[in-house]
């Protein structure tokens, strides 16, 4: 607008200059034809005519600017006059918080703090259009949307704020959301195993009690519940009584814990809960998907979902130990019948690929070659030397000639009517080459590691047991279950040392099962000496560890956190090594060791149990297990990442 004005006033202008140019031109014309003999009078006219002109002209166009200024005030006089009868609290800004005029009712509703703070955020939005919003707690409950418009004010760039008191739609909304009906699904962990061996009596006052707590959590947050299976509840509670629960981190879960019964094992619940779906049914389906997610966590916790967000609850306990094999039995025939329609299998695992992941595919690829399928195994390019080392003797055996795959190979197989095993993870992101599962409608998944909230939700077949010390234990069963399945000394040891690695030479997440499987690889062949050369140090290695561990500093009086800024060859490898032998030391329940490779900081987390170390590098990216755990942060010094460590770690205990 202020363009456009300025664009006619110079019109006005320039048309004054062609009139009086006119004027001076005919003047001195004239002057010379009355005395053509005396040009210097002629000049001397056509002079004085021009200053007097002049004057006049610039006097004009002062006068018309000082009327336009003064239609401008009048204006604004008159904008003011009119605001202040409105009943609606308004705000003049200028210089981004400025307040150079407000109306009478503002003066009274609204702080003149407020009134600069709203103006700055609002002056940030305006940049980009001519009108922005936002919402202003003003204090006191009161909740008002300000509203920011483009204005001239006294020739100024200014904004017109108006204040739409929205305390009672506030009101209402938060009402209507604290109200929203939520659904949960509680399962009694390993029921069956709890209940083995018992009478029906016993098993009927075991259930009672544990029927009686939920009944009565529930009931005391003004919730509903009915049992729906032998196991498993369906609960409907308000959403304002879960985030009541959520403060107390859901106390049920140790009033269960706490229910003695005859047969000493723990009792357990896993609890899934949804509430942001638009239908019941939808909360439904969630909270189940929930319920999978705490399951598969090792159970013993509650998982609430918000919207894509997933909180987490307890989970503070090592997964029981299945006792029934029911389970991989069914797996092992399943994954059978999957193979026998494709026409190849393809086994990946995750990246920066250890010994238990080649183990794990190392086997699931004898599974295929014994159903006479083409196979072949994706690995890391990047993995650490203790890995290639298995690899460099594998390729030895005839059977496993250009069987290893990676990088610019995978542009040349043929997935058609193939299937992807994964093997050892069970995220996407952590898979050595992602893209690569996109090319597969037939997946299916073996992990161990406590399921976090990515996951490969469209496999075909998930075999997920994180009660297993590895996922070469996991897929070992599956080869116990298969007819005309016979391993070589090598196989064998391929997936011994992927148990060792993972149980730290049976000392971690070592269950019975894990020593059944261990006697049926053994009857194999196994040579231990050659397992045991697998995880032999160099020196320069065993020197870089010991290093790693004199520097490290003890917080919390039970847990050592050391760095390293050196870039030494496996440097993975000697960051966890590091992290097992801080564990020694008389007094520390967990220990994390961080390390750079390239541009990422890598934290290997070890504990006696004692302490969630899975939960603590969740929240900064990570995952695994309680005992054991492990992150990647890219873009960050690992002082960055060490501060992020512990500020999780801080929140850790300040939930327990």
């Amino acid at each position: 607008m202020k363009k456009n004005k300025n664009k006619w006033l110079d019109f006005k202008v320039f048309s004054v200059k062609i009139y009086y140019l006119v004027l001076i031109i005919f003047i001195a014309v004239l002057a010379f034809v009355i005395n053509p003999s005396n040009l210097y009078i002629s000049f001397g006219v056509v002079g004085l005519v021009a200053l007097v002109m002049l004057y006049i002209c610039i006097k004009e166009i002062k006068n018309r600017k000082d009327r336009i200024v003064e239609l401008s005030q009048s204006v604004d006089m008159v904008l003011k006059e009119n605001l202040n009868l409105v009943d609606i609290p308004m705000v003049i800004v200028t210089n981004l918080t400025n307040v150079v005029w407000q109306n009478n009712i503002s003066k009274h509703l609204i702080p003149r703090e407020c009134l600069s703070d709203t103006a700055l955020m609002l002056n940030k939005e305006l940049k980009s259009s001519n009108t922005a919003s936002m919402q202003v707690d003003i204090g006191n409950g009161e909740i008002y949307c300000a509203v920011a418009n483009k204005i001239k004010f006294l020739n100024l760039d200014a904004i017109l704020v108006t204040y739409l008191n929205k305390t009672e739609e506030a009101r209402l909304r938060k009402t209507l959301d604290n109200t929203k009906i939520a659904v949960g699904i509680i399962l009694i962990d390993n029921y069956d195993e709890t209940m083995q061996g018992l009478d029906e009596l016993q098993k009927a006052e075991i259930s009672s009690k544990i029927t009686k707590e939920l009944i009565n959590f529930v009931s005391s947050n003004n919730g509903v519940i009915s049992k729906i299976d032998k196991d498993r509840y369906i609960v409907f509670i308000e959403k304002q009584y879960i985030e009541k629960m959520e403060s107390n981190t859901f106390e049920i879960l140790e009033k269960v814990r706490n229910i003695t019964n005859v047969t000493k094992l723990p009792i357990t619940i896993s609890v899934g809960i949804s509430y942001n779906e638009e239908y019941i049914s939808d909360r439904y389906n969630s909270s189940n998907s929930a319920l999978d997610i705490a399951l598969g966590r090792g159970g013993d916790q509650v998982v609430v979902k918000k919207d894509k967000k997933f909180d987490f609850y307890g989970g503070q306990n090592i997964g029981l130990e299945k006792t029934s094999r029911v389970r991989a039995r069914t797996v092992a025939q399943a994954l059978k019948e999957i193979m026998e329609r494709v026409d190849k299998v393809y086994i990946i695992g995750h990246k920066n690929s250890d010994i238990d992941c080649i183990g794990a595919a190392v086997g699931v690829f004898k599974i295929a070659r014994s159903l006479n399928k083409q196979a072949n195994i994706v690995i890391d390019a990047k993995c650490n030397s203790s890995t290639k080392t298995i690899i460099d003797k594998i390729k030895l055996n005839k059977d496993y000639e250009n069987v290893f795959i990676s990088g610019n190979e995978l542009k040349k197989v043929d997935t058609s009517n193939s299937l992807l095993v994964v093997v050892d993870t069970h995220k996407k992101s952590y898979l050595s080459y992602p893209d690569f599962m996109d090319e597969f409608e037939k997946i299916v998944v073996i992990d161990h590691h406590r399921r976090g909230t990515e996951f490969i939700d469209n496999a075909l077949l998930t075999y997920h047991e994180i009660y297993a010390s590895s996922a070469s234990e996991l897929v070992t069963e599956l080869l116990m279950y298969l007819d005309n399945v016979t391993l070589t000394p090598m196989e064998a040891e391929s997936l011994y040392a992927g148990i060792v690695i993972d149980t730290k030479n049976f000392i971690f997440k070592t269950g019975v099962r894990t020593f059944e499987v261990a006697a049926y690889l053994k009857k194999y062949g196994i040579d231990l000496t050659e397992v045991k050369q697998l995880f032999q140090n160099d020196f320069e290695t065993y020197v870089a560890k010991v290093e790693i561990v004199k520097n490290a500093e003890i917080i919390r009086s039970q847990i050592a956190i050391s760095t390293s800024e050196e870039n030494y060859k496996d440097m993975g490898i000697i960051a966890a090594q590091a992290a097992d032998e801080l564990l020694s030391i008389s007094g520390i329940l967990a220990s994390f060791v961080l390390c750079k490779i390239d541009d990422v900081v890598m934290i290997s987390g070890r504990s006696m149990g004692d302490i969630n170390v899975q939960s603590i590098l969740e929240k900064i990216g990570g995952g695994g297990h309680l005992t054991f755990a492990g992150a990647q942060i890219a873009g960050v010094s690992i002082a960055e990442a060490k501060q992020r460590l512990i500020e999780s770690i801080n929140e850790y205990f300040g939930k327990e």
